[in-house]
């Protein structure tokens, strides 16, 4: 029945879903409010539930659609939400879809979870970078889940796109790297954040090295993902030595981010 509603009556569905969860266990959570990035007429739902109930950020899909339909957040169907999210100072949360990238050559061996989603996550990034957004909105801050997906294999090549530009090349391609003002790793340490869930001590090392220390936030995935929540503690325990930096990550900067403390 939730399918056939639109996405503004289902939207309202989830939130009030967190709202009672919150009524029930009270001073245990602090949502999001769930929101579609390319439809506007979500705002509405998206301003009640910060206003009213308790909403930290902003929660949305890395992409819409599927093939060649689908659209990734540069579209300016988008600029409603991070107009909204800079000026209100609330963190924008991205998260994969279900039916990722590439979903039709992923179907075995349950490649959509393992690869698709990050890969996801990367395209729709890289993207925004490149598009300008955070140009635009020099003051957006974004969370890009799952350690930033399969972002910090690939940030090198994307300031390496960026600074080559096929400058000087013949024949050079229409559509050039030339809308960021700044490199694109430059924009992993003002603009976006990543988390901690992988697990893996290679992709939390890269992922603080991406970021800074700072921009590291502590997440599980449980319990979608039937791993127990320790096994993100003992990661980030055994890889991150500096004790202030573990504090960080297990406290301090989602406090700070999600203006926990007001």
């Amino acid at each position: 029945d939730l399918l056939q509603a639109s996405t503004v009556e289902g939207l309202k569905f989830f939130n009030d879903e967190y709202v009672d969860i919150m009524d029930r266990y009270p001073g245990e959570f602090a949502p999001t409010a769930n929101a579609h990035a390319l439809e506007e007429a979500c705002r509405p739902v998206v301003e009640e539930m910060i206003r009213h109930g308790g909403a930290k950020a902003i929660s949305v899909s890395s992409s819409y659609g599927d093939g060649a339909d689908r659209v990734f957040l540069d579209s300016p169907k988008a600029e409603w939400l991070w107009e909204y999210a800079q000026d209100r100072d609330v963190l924008v949360h991205i998260h994969p879809p279900l039916v990722s990238l590439g979903a039709a050559s992923m179907q075995q061996y349950r490649l959509i979870e393992a690869l698709g989603r990050p890969f996801d996550t990367a395209l729709t990034a890289a993207r925004m970078i490149y598009s300008g957004v955070f140009d635009k909105y020099p003051k957006l801050k974004v969370l890009f889940v799952h350690m930033g997906g399969a972002l910090a294999p690939v940030v090198c090549r994307l300031d390496w796109n960026w600074e080559l530009n096929y400058k000087g090349i013949p024949n050079p391609p229409l559509n050039k790297v030339d809308q960021n003002l700044r490199k694109p790793s430059e924009y992993f340490k003002s603009n976006i954040y990543v988390d901690t869930m992988g697990p893996s001590a290679i992709g939390l090392k890269a992922a603080v090295e991406m970021c800074g220390v700072d921009r590291v936030l502590f997440g599980t995935d449980f319990g979608p993902v039937p791993f127990s929540p320790k096994v993100h503690i003992d990661l980030v325990n055994d890889t991150v030595t500096n004790a202030a930096g573990r504090n960080k990550i297990f406290s301090t900067n989602a406090i700070a981010l999600l203006h926990l403390d007001q």
